[in-house]
């Protein structure tokens, strides 16, 4: 592990805080009713819809990185969502912001700060993990090893469960689409396998909280990041571009497709 160290110097500095959030359409949200997808026939009397769209997690749901300035995967989602059937219109309630772990949503869970954008949404968008495992690279700069993030993964996989049973505790019927962890260190070698194990044993343990959960889609994304063969990363090395954010938008369709997120009428 200590060959990494040159890599890992160079990703402490991508973590600073900044926020964005964007509104797509003026329409006001109307009571929750699921709307339709592409090939879904619209019934007659069907009342086009407004959609609430809310954003959960850190910077890749904040959307730092795209130089497009199109809020990253969840704007071009909405943008998406916006062409459906039946969509009046949508709006983003992004409460997403760089540099935040697992332990922070959790805690904005417990003291009631996101009780309303949840509650509220139509879709639930998440991404969260990436900076818990971050802080373990930061603390061990100098002794890295795979012990301590087996350890963190433990609390991390609590504190996961916990938040997706809050969501749901809050809001049982939403789509829940959570995106998965990648490696960035890809971006400089490829001899750094280690770092492949740990991404994925994360991803696992997001996977498998969602099991259950027929509302509940896992996104994986990792191999949309390998290396830099597709010039999906940002100058900084660490989050996506543009063309990162639209690959993850594309994915995140074809997997609300394969869990079976229809969106039909439920009205």
């Amino acid at each position: 592990m200590k060959r990494i160290l040159y890599i890992v110097v160079l990703t402490t500095v991508v973590l600073a805080g900044c926020s964005s959030s964007f509104i797509f359409g003026n329409d006001e949200a109307v009571p929750r009713q699921q709307t339709a997808f592409a090939g879904y026939q619209v019934p007659p009397n069907f009342i086009p819809q407004a959609l609430i769209i809310t954003a959960l997690g850190d910077s890749l749901s904040q959307g730092v990185g795209d130089e497009e300035n199109r809020g990253g995967y969840v704007g071009r989602l909405t943008s998406e969502m916006r062409d459906w059937p039946g969509v009046r219109g949508a709006a983003i309630e992004n409460t997403a912001k760089r540099g935040r772990r697992s332990d922070q949503l959790l805690s904005m869970f417990q003291k009631g700060e996101l009780t309303g954008p949840v509650t509220e949404a139509d879709y639930i968008l998440m991404t969260i993990g990436g900076n818990d495992i971050m802080r373990i690279v930061k603390r061990d700069l100098f002794n890295l090893n795979l012990d301590a993030f087996s350890e963190e993964l433990l609390l991390y996989e609590n504190r996961y469960e916990n938040i997706y049973s809050t969501i749901r505790s809050m809001n049982p019927n939403a789509p829940l689409i959570m995106v998965g962890v990648y490696n960035p260190f890809s971006l400089i070698t490829d001899e750094i396998q280690e770092f492949d194990e740990i991404m994925a044993a994360y991803n696992g343990a997001m996977e498998e909280t969602l099991a259950e959960d027929p509302q509940a889609c896992f996104v994986p994304v990792m191999d949309l990041f390998e290396g830099n063969d597709n010039l999906v990363y940002h100058t900084d090395f660490f989050h996506p571009n543009g063309k990162g954010y639209e690959l993850m938008t594309e994915r995140i369709l074809e997997r609300m497709g394969e869990c079976g997120l229809t969106f039909e009428d439920r009205g």
